[in-house]
């Protein structure tokens, strides 16, 4: 049960930080666009952004996900980051409850 929460909680920080880094991405693709009807790539080719003149004067605005890997490998390796910290974690307050013990 113990794991399982670790589990969910990794997953829920992963996420959190995946998306943080998308909408980053996409921030950085949008201030880093100067010319209307340019594509801009971010997030290592991951996500897009356009700018388009419509007919009637105003300004469209296309964003989306151009390939999915490079998000999922994100994801994996926040994941792990954070199971990672998980166990030295575990493993610290271990060593430290069996050195107080032994005091």
């Amino acid at each position: 049960m113990k794991w399982l929460l670790r589990i969910i909680t990794a997953v829920s920080i992963s996420f959190v930080i995946t998306m943080a880094l998308v909408v980053a991405g996409f921030i950085m693709a949008m201030f880093s666009t100067m010319d209307v009807g340019v594509r801009k790539f971010g997030l290592f080719g991951a996500i897009f952004f356009e700018a388009h003149d419509q007919p009637s004067g105003a300004t469209a605005l296309e964003i989306g996900i151009a390939d999915g890997t490079p998000i999922a490998v994100i994801f994996c390796v926040a994941f792990l980051f954070c199971l990672a910290v998980t166990v030295v974690l575990e493993k610290l307050k271990l060593h430290k409850k069996q050195l107080l013990q032994a005091r």
